[in-house]
C-alpha cells in the first residue's frame, strides 16, 4: 500500500518513541509487558510532539492576530469587488489580498501549521496500532517496525484502557465494557475539541472581529461546530490508542491556550480587557500613594528651590522605576526624555484610563515623537497651510493643557476645581471661535457693501 510506504519513516519514529518511553517507565518501576506503561507511552508521545511544535504554536498565534488585524482592510477589498464576477476582477482582488497579507507579514495558512505537523504522527500512530496484531503474529511485511518487535507488539495487543484494547476500534471491541470505554473517549475527544475551539474564538478574539458579517468570523464559527462533529464521527474508526492521543492533545491545547489568553491575549478581546483592567488596578493602587506623597513634598518646597525640585523628581522616579517591573510597567526611556517627562508619563498612567497595556512600545512613543518633531523642524516649509497651522495649534493647546493639569495636581487642586477650570478654558475657546466667526462675517458684509 503506497500510503503505508509513504508513512513508513513516521511509523518507525512513532514506534521508536513508544518503545523507548515504555522502557523508561519500566525502569522507573512500572510493570513490564502488557499494562499501563504502554498507555502512558502514548501520552508521552503526545507530549513530545506538542513540545516539538511549540515554536509553530507561537507562529500560529502571530498569524492569527495578523489576520484579525487586517480584517477591516480585507473587508474593504471584498466590498470593492463585491458585485464583480469577471475573471479579471477576481484576479485583481486575489492580488490585492496577497499584497495585504505580505504587508502585514501573515498568511491564512500559517495558523494551520501545528495541525499539519501533527497529521503524519497521527496517521503513523493509527497505522502502527493497526499493524501490531500482524507484527505479533509474524504476518507483517517486515519482521519488526524499528524497535517494535513481535514480542513488543504482543504486549501492546494485550494492553488496554479500562478493558478497551489499545488497538481496538468501536466496531471490533471485544466486549460491551470496551465499547462503552471507547464511546466515552469519543465523547471526551469531541467535548475537549469544541472547548478548545470556542476558547480561541470567543475569548481571544477582538469584538471587531466578532461581527457576523465578517468572513473570518463566519469561518471560525463554522469550524467550531463542524470540526468536533467530524472528529466525533471519525472517532468510531479510531483505535483506543489514537483516541488517547487526540484527547491528550486537546487537553494540552486547552492548557496552552489558557496560558496564552491569560498572559498574551489578543488586543481588543474580552481577555485583553480583563487583563488590562487588572494590571491598571494593581498599578493605580500602588502608584497613586507615591504621587500623593510626591505632591505633599513638592508643596513644602520653596518656589525658588530648583535643586530641591530636581532631587525630588529624581528620587520619586527612581522609586517608581524600582517597583514598576513588578507591575508590568516598562522603565526604559530614550536618554533624550527628561526626568520630568518620564515622571509625568507614569503619573498619567496612574490617573487616566488605559486603552492599551503599557509595553516596551509605550516609552518609545516619547522618543518617536521627539524624532518626528526634529525631522519636521528640519523639513518645515517656510509657509504652513491653514490645515497645518490648525494641527500645530491644536497640538500645542493639548500640550499646554496637559502641563496645566500636572501643575494643578502638584498644587493639590481638587478634581472639582480642575473640572471647573477646564470648563472655563473650553468656554474661552468657544467664545474666541464665535468672535472670530462674527468678525469674518462682518468683514465679508463690509466687502459686499463696498462692491455694491
Amino acid at each position: 500500500m503506497w500510503f503505508d510506504k509513504l508513512l513508513y519513516p513516521f511509523k518507525v519514529a512513532v514506534a521508536w518513541v513508544m518503545v523507548r518511553l515504555h522502557d523508561v517507565f519500566v525502569f522507573l518501576g512500572m510493570e513490564d509487558g502488557s499494562g499501563p506503561a504502554w498507555v502512558i507511552s502514548i501520552i508521552g508521545l503526545t507530549i513530545i510532539v506538542r513540545i516539538l511544535i511549540f515554536p509553530l504554536f507561537f507562529k500560529q498565534i502571530k498569524a492569527s492576530r495578523g489576520m484579525q488585524a487586517l480584517q477591516p482592510e480585507m473587508k474593504k477589498i471584498q466590498d470593492k469587488y463585491k458585485n464583480k464576477k469577471d475573471q479579471a476582477s477576481r484576479q485583481r482582488m486575489s492580488e490585492e489580498m496577497m499584497a495585504l497579507y505580505k504587508e502585514h507579514g501573515t498568511t491564512p495558512y500559517s495558523s494551520c501549521l501545528p495541525i499539519l505537523f501533527q497529521m503524519p504522527v497521527f496517521f503513523a500512530l493509527f497505522r502502527v496500532l493497526a499493524s501490531t496484531g500482524q507484527i505479533a503474529n509474524g504476518t507483517y511485511q517486515y519482521d519488526s517496525l524499528g524497535p517494535l518487535t513481535a514480542a513488543k507488539a504482543a504486549e501492546i495487543e494485550g494492553s488496554s484502557l479500562f478493558g478497551a484494547p489499545l488497538s481496538a476500534i468501536f466496531g471490533t471491541a471485544p466486549s460491551l465494557q470496551a465499547k462503552i470505554v471507547i464511546l466515552v473517549m469519543i465523547v471526551l475527544m469531541v467535548i475537549t475539541q469544541f472547548i478548545t475551539m470556542r476558547q480561541l474564538t470567543m475569548k481571544n478574539m477582538p469584538e471587531s472581529a466578532k461581527d457576523p458579517s465578517n468572513p473570518m468570523m463566519r469561518s471560525q464559527m463554522m469550524m467550531m461546530y463542524t470540526m468536533p462533529l467530524v472528529m466525533g464521527v471519525s472517532g468510531f474508526f479510531f483505535q483506543t490508542g489514537v483516541l488517547i492521543y487526540w484527547f491528550t492533545t486537546n487537553l494540552w491545547t486547552m492548557g496552552q491556550q489558557f496560558w496564552t489568553i491569560a498572559r498574551m491575549p489578543t488586543a481588543g478581546s474580552e481577555a485583553y480587557t480583563k487583563l488590562m483592567l487588572k494590571r491598571r488596578g494593581d498599578y493605580v493602587a500602588w502608584a497613586r500613594p507615591v504621587f500623593e506623597a510626591y505632591d505633599e513634598e513638592y508643596k513644602q518646597l520653596d518656589s525658588s528651590d530648583e535643586e530641591g525640585r530636581t532631587a525630588l523628581v529624581e528620587k520619586t522616579l527612581k522609586k517608581i522605576k524600582k517597583s514598576a517591573p513588578k507591575q508590568k510597567i516598562p522603565t526604559k526611556f530614550s536618554s533624550e526624555v527628561s526626568a520630568e517627562t518620564q515622571l509625568g508619563a507614569y503619573r498619567e498612567l496612574a490617573y487616566s484610563e488605559w486603552d492599551t497595556m503599557p509595553d516596551e512600545r509605550w516609552p518609545h512613543k516619547f522618543e518617536v515623537s521627539q524624532k518626528a518633531a526634529a525631522k519636521q523642524e528640519r523639513h518645515q516649509p517656510k509657509r504652513l497651510s491653514k490645515r497645518e497651522r490648525q494641527a500645530r495649534d491644536e497640538a500645542e493647546r493639548r500640550r499646554l493643557e496637559r502641563e496645566r493639569q500636572i501643575k494643578d495636581r502638584q498644587k493639590g487642586v481638587s478634581p472639582e476645581e480642575l473640572e471647573r477650570k477646564r470648563e472655563e478654558r473650553r468656554a474661552q475657546r468657544r467664545n474666541a471661535a464665535r468672535k472670530k466667526k462674527e468678525d469674518k462675517g462682518r468683514r465679508d458684509n463690509e466687502d459686499n457693501g463696498r462692491r455694491n
